[in-house]
């Protein structure tokens, strides 16, 4: 089969040609349709037609019918006052069999509580999807300030501890062939990452865990460790963050990053007495 970028980094007519080149069996209209959601995924707001047009690089009318025929299954809702359309809720029930299927998360949520309470932050889970993270569950701090990630949330890899723990359990030539792509693809966010990322991966193997010392820009301190537990072909990755008032470099690499080991240990031996 050929390889081809993900669908969330084909953003434009010339970006999908090349990829219907590569691959005849691929579906453009599909693919149209589905680069018209991903715009809400990037930018939650109601668009216009033209605004989709303009920055998709696809015909005005192809993305009227595109996005009639969404709104008709709905995938999107139009406002007739504003004349845009927004995301749909049959958008968010795309994700309910992914997360409700996902494996030992139920039993695991009082442990990510008991953590999240115990620092003062958040305890979540995600996985890597091309050069971003998707987060598919969280547990916070009831009474912190810490916004807790949305299901569904989306982060860059090389900003983010689980991320880093991804990117960490693969060789050298895989490292660098991702990190040449994310570099092209969003150069402020891997130039504002690219040392603490050096330092994680480096570091992963004695340490256990990957940190992330703020590089996001949201003064968040983080731990991340890559589990062996494997949902489809991806593995869940975990994540402890916490705001920057309330802890620092030592208490990310003497207390947090080996409490999340262990949480992610406990985890990994569930799934193996299965």
């Amino acid at each position: 089969m050929p390889k081809h970028r993900a669908l969330h980094q084909i953003k434009s007519q010339a970006d999908l040609q090349k990829v219907r080149d590569d691959d005849p069996y691929f579906s453009g209209t599909l693919a149209k349709g589905l680069m018209i959601l991903q715009c809400f995924v990037q930018d939650p707001r109601a668009h216009a037609n033209s605004e989709l047009s303009e920055r998709l690089g696809l015909p005005r009318p192809t993305v009227s019918r595109l996005c009639r025929s969404l709104q008709t299954l709905g995938f999107l809702d139009h406002d007739d006052r504003l004349d845009r359309y927004f995301i749909g809720p049959a958008a968010l029930t795309l994700g309910y069999p992914y997360v409700v299927n996902m494996p030992f998360i139920t039993q695991l949520r009082p442990a990510m509580q008991s953590m999240a309470d115990r620092f003062e932050g958040a305890v979540s889970v995600g996985v890597a999807m091309d050069l971003d993270v998707v987060y598919v569950e969280s547990c916070a701090y009831a009474r912190g300030t810490l916004m807790r990630p949305a299901v569904g949330a989306m982060r860059g890899i090389v900003e983010t501890a689980m991320g880093r723990s991804w990117l960490s359990q693969h060789t050298a030539t895989q490292r660098t062939e991702f990190l040449a792509r994310a570099k092209q693809a969003r150069p402020d966010e891997f130039n504002r990452s690219s040392e603490g990322l050096k330092d994680s991966v480096s570091q992963y193997a004695k340490r256990g865990f990957a940190i992330n010392l703020g590089d996001a820009g949201m003064g968040i301190l983080a731990a991340g460790v890559a589990s062996k537990i494997h949902y489809g072909p991806r593995n869940l990755l975990f994540n402890c963050a916490v705001p920057g008032y309330r802890a620092n470099k030592t208490d990310v690499l003497k207390t947090i990053g080996p409490a999340l080991v262990q949480l992610v240990n406990m985890a990994n031996r569930q799934v193996n007495q299965r």
